[in-house]
């Protein structure tokens, strides 16, 4: 089936219209319609939040091959001269490829690897930019035997992996998608360790028409205040700054799967 018949009867199950649609992913009917009628194809990450909008496997929105596919790094098998996997008795695994297993043991430790490996050989097959190869495989690889089931997947360009730091002196706010140092007024920050919301903030999160929206119940006084409450996704960080005397409310684009997070000088990081 073709991506634009696959997003229409998806959004005719969802009792959407075209218009209601386009709303919800930030594009005009005509966008939609072009690609119900296969004049143009949305891009990789469009997919993706067409895939959450519309409570559907990111996967169902790809032209995949029909051929058997390595479960480690998805490449097809009817590639020319790949090879399959071997067991630790020397017997074919019908699973991975030569490239992903050998002897029973997986030649490479994580995603991240697997993804900088093939994103070269993703881009010359088809055509992808550097980022479309990596968003691509971000999406597709967690779904692999592999992968699938993985609770922390740590993935290139998976930001879910940022770290948040407060400066005590002035309050300014960072953020990185990794370890770093960072200093601020003269001094080394230390990266801030979320904890789970039982009991600490009355928080809550409804979504509606495309965006998250996020309420915490908290005096906002200037000794007692939220400075800020972060979506991190797996391609996408926002953060919303609090003041003071400001309720501390934020909203959010959907945009697949996120994060939530609230810090203040009281309550530290707090996974809500």
């Amino acid at each position: 089936m073709s991506v634009g018949k696959t997003i229409q009867d998806a959004r005719k199950k969802a009792g959407l219209t075209q218009e209601q649609l386009a709303a919800k992913v930030y594009v005009t009917r005509q966008a939609v319609s072009r690609w119900e009628n296969g004049d143009s194809e949305p891009s990789i990450d469009m997919r993706k939040l067409l895939a959450s909008v519309l409570d559907m496997p990111v996967t169902s929105l790809f032209d995949l091959p029909d051929a058997p596919a390595c479960q480690c790094c998805g490449t097809p098998f009817d590639v020319p001269n790949m090879p399959f996997g071997t067991n630790a008795d020397g017997t074919e695994n019908p699973d991975y490829c030569g490239w992903c297993y050998r002897d029973g043991e997986f030649t490479s430790a994580g995603l991240d690897e697997i993804i900088e490996r093939n994103v070269p050989y993703l881009m010359q097959a088809t055509g992808y930019t550097a980022e479309e190869a990596v968003s691509f495989m971000g999406a597709l690889l967690p779904t692999l035997k592999r992968w699938s089931g993985m609770e922390n997947r740590n993935v290139a360009a998976n930001l879910k992996r940022s770290s948040f730091y407060v400066c005590p002196e002035c309050g300014n706010v960072v953020w990185s998608t990794g370890e770093a140092g960072v200093n601020c007024c003269g001094k080394a920050l230390e990266p801030l360790a979320a904890k789970k919301n039982v009991g600490i903030l009355d928080a809550s999160v409804d979504v509606a028409e495309g965006f998250q929206r996020v309420h915490i119940v908290h005096p906002m006084t200037k000794k007692d205040h939220l400075l800020f409450i972060a979506a991190v996704g797996d391609d996408l960080v926002r953060v919303k700054r609090l003041y003071p005397e400001q309720e501390a409310r934020a909203e959010f684009w959907l945009q697949g799967p996120c994060k939530l997070y609230a810090y203040g000088k009281g309550c530290g990081l707090v996974e809500l």
